[in-house]
């Protein structure tokens, strides 16, 4: 009995040390670091992902703006693809002109239509990487769906204008 009541008294402490080993290995228990601890470790952590050139937000949707690398938006690579051009807007707005002028008269209809139609095309997303003192350094013109894979350095900044885009990162 007594070997018996020791091997369960081993097994015991021998589980309980492995639980301890793996909680001390685990996520440290963020409910008994005070708020400054846990902004402070955050830092930290945000600041080796970027030495190590990782990104912290995969996606991030942004409209017309200007943003500012290394304050709104980490430093990296990034692909940006246009969600939705202002010419989609307009184009949309012409087109459905087009088909109210189109009840009251056709040939006006149809060219409220056909101006609807090229609005896409002649009105792009322009997404600009701009240096100091606001020199734009590169320039891109993207209609809904194009893409393009920029680096964004610190000390730049990127101004999108006349629609929205998808940042992705890697």
């Amino acid at each position: 009995m007594k070997k018996l009541f020791s091997v369960l008294l081993v097994f015991a402490i021998a589980l309980t040390l492995f639980a301890a080993t793996a909680s001390a290995a685990g996520a440290p228990d963020f409910s008994k670091m005070s708020d400054k601890e846990v902004q402070e470790l955050y830092e930290a952590v945000r600041d080796e992902m970027i030495n190590r050139g990782l990104p912290l937000a995969q996606e991030i949707t942004l409209k017309a703006g200007k943003f500012i690398i290394g304050e709104d938006i980490l430093p990296g690579t990034y692909t940006v693809k246009c969600l939705k051009s202002d010419g989609d807007t307009y184009g949309d707005l012409y087109s459905g002109l087009g088909e109210a002028y189109s009840s009251m008269d056709s040939s006006l209809g149809g060219l409220m239509g056909a101006l609807g139609g090229m609005m896409g095309e002649v009105l792009t997303t322009s997404v600009e990487i701009l240096g100091d003192y606001g020199t734009v350094l590169k320039t891109y013109e993207l209609k809904t769906g194009d893409s393009v894979t920029v680096k964004l350095e610190e000390g730049t900044a990127l101004q999108i204008s006349d629609g929205s885009v998808l940042l992705i990162a890697g």
